[in-house]
């Protein structure tokens, strides 16, 4: 009964051209692609965010370590964190706030200097304001470093897909 269940997932993934996104073949290799690019230093507002979203994007594309001969430089300018009321209290005081990032990226080819892609990560945490300011101020640490980590999944996804689509003619 178990190998039936299994036969027929698998048709049904396979009628409706579902295809896996880390499949090596020779015409999709994307460790291969990515394992291309030589990441530039992060603009940023303090230099730390910087570092640890270009470590996050590091371990995620170049895993094996820096490339001997690179193809695409990736160049990132992360924003300073804007953080806004997000609940107020019946008495007008904030009860929690949002922090909004933004990272604007291009994809340049080293060969001829074309960008080849250039968009914008963006992302929004929200944290509690407590009564003990110490740990509001960690709260704030901890929803910076989770925008940042869901700023690098934004982007390396990205790069993913464009390798993808120009593996496949799309683009």
């Amino acid at each position: 009964m178990r190998k039936i269940f299994n036969i027929v997932i698998c048709i049904f993934l396979c009628s409706c051209g579902f295809k896996p996104l880390y499949q090596k073949t020779a015409y999709n290799d994307l460790a291969d692609k990515t394992s291309e690019i030589v990441i530039a230093p992060v603009q940023d507002f303090d230099g730390a965010r910087g570092v640890d979203l270009r470590n996050n994007l590091l371990n995620k594309l170049t895993p094996d370590g820096k490339p001997d001969n690179p193809k695409y430089q990736l160049n990132i300018t992360l924003s300073q964190p804007k953080i806004t009321d997000y609940t107020i209290k019946n008495d007008g005081i904030a009860s929690s706030y949002l922090i909004t990032m933004n990272a604007k990226y291009n994809l340049k080819d080293i060969k001829n200097n074309n960008v080849i892609l250039e968009k914008t990560a963006n992302s929004q945490i929200s944290y509690n304001i407590l009564k003990d300011q110490f740990s509001t101020e960690m709260l704030k640490n901890n929803a910076i470093k989770l925008a940042i980590n869901d700023i690098a999944e934004q982007i390396y996804f990205s790069i993913i897909i464009y390798f993808t689509e120009k593996t496949n003619g799309k683009i």
